[in-house]
């Protein structure tokens, strides 16, 4: 039978094994929250200002968006976020060369923000 300070050992060796586990997953949810936090304000200062130069640096951070969002897992959790990034994406392409009115852009990032919750852990319907 082991004794109370070999559970005790056993314990606290799981849980130094876990803590930095947990804090590395902890780190890459804020990490993945502060991108698309970071794309969807870029998105909104380009819609809103129409400058050349918001624009392409919300093409930028949409581009680093879309590519943290091409996952399995991802896809899984929020299938219907990586469709609305890439068609935000062809129309802020589109906006870009002014065939696009600011309206309809504003709308496609409002779309796409709805199916790409900050709340990672909820499943998208």
């Amino acid at each position: 039978m082991p004794s109370a300070s070999n559970i005790r050992a056993a314990f606290l060796l799981l849980l130094a094994v876990q803590v930095p586990a947990a804090m590395a997953a902890g780190e890459a949810i804020q990490s993945e929250g502060q991108v698309r936090r970071t794309a969807f304000e870029a998105l909104n200062r380009c819609s809103t200002t129409r400058k050349q130069q918001a624009c392409l640096e919300a093409s930028d951070a949409l581009q680093a968006l879309i590519r943290q969002e091409e996952g399995a897992a991802q896809r899984i959790r929020q299938p219907r976020c990586f469709g609305a990034l890439t068609h935000a994406e062809t129309v802020l392409a589109t906006f870009r060369w002014q065939l696009e009115r600011s309206d309809n852009l504003q709308r496609v990032i409002d779309a796409a923000a709805q199916q790409c919750p900050l709340a990672s852990g909820a499943i998208s319907q």
